[in-house]
């Protein structure tokens, strides 16, 4: 289940706080991570950009979990333990009405307070899981249910690798087009109205 990857030491940063050494942008799309918690009974979200597609079939999403306690900004996530107590998750894609939401969940911290319910902090609603334990959150137009097939410790994360094995969505897909540069996503929702999930896969050059 767990197979563990050694990071070549090679001359790059040992804490976040040096320089970068390739360029980058930070944050990339952000989405949420859901997760029951058996021990609390209290069901956690965690905002995450470390998080992708790693594979097609079997459809494998992969997040990235912060395990040592560098700065204000990386630190153990509370998430972490619970994942691994619980072996699923649900990866929640918001738009851009929920900025505020995904900002909030992560000033919330599990790992200081085990007792915080970010759902009743941030107002956001969790929906029973289909095919997992783990709640998925309402609000959020695209949820994928993952479970967890394996763990990857890679440094200061450690990779969850999820198995898609649910997907809810806030309507009928009726277009899907995964072009680069322009991608998105068409629904037609029970009353007959039809709405479209837009985002951009590519950087913009911008004349100075």
């Amino acid at each position: 289940m767990t197979k563990v990857y050694t990071p070549h030491d090679r001359s790059l940063p040992k804490t976040p706080d040096q320089a970068f050494p390739t360029p980058g942008y930070l944050p990339v799309s952000a989405i949420m991570i859901s997760v029951a918690d058996p021990v609390t009974g209290i069901p956690n979200i965690m905002p995450a950009v470390g998080w992708g597609f790693l594979n097609r079939l079997p459809l494998l999403l992969g997040v990235a979990v912060n395990t040592k306690d560098y700065n204000k900004d990386y630190y153990p996530r509370g998430t972490h333990p619970i994942l691994v107590n619980t072996m699923d998750f649900a990866l929640n894609i918001p738009t851009e009405e929920l900025r505020d939401k995904v900002t909030r969940t992560g000033e919330l911290s599990r790992h200081k307070d085990p007792t915080v319910d970010k759902f009743k902090e941030t107002g956001l609603t969790p929906g029973p899981g289909k095919n997992i334990k783990s709640p998925h959150i309402v609000e959020c137009p695209i949820n994928y249910e993952c479970k967890v097939v394996a763990i990857y410790n890679m440094g200061s994360h450690d990779l969850f690798m999820g198995e898609v094995v649910g997907c809810f969505t806030d309507g009928e897909v009726v277009e899907c087009a995964t072009v680069h540069g322009c991608d998105h996503i068409t629904m037609k929702r029970k009353d007959g109205s039809t709405f479209t999930l837009e985002w951009s896969t590519l950087l913009k050059e911008r004349k100075e």
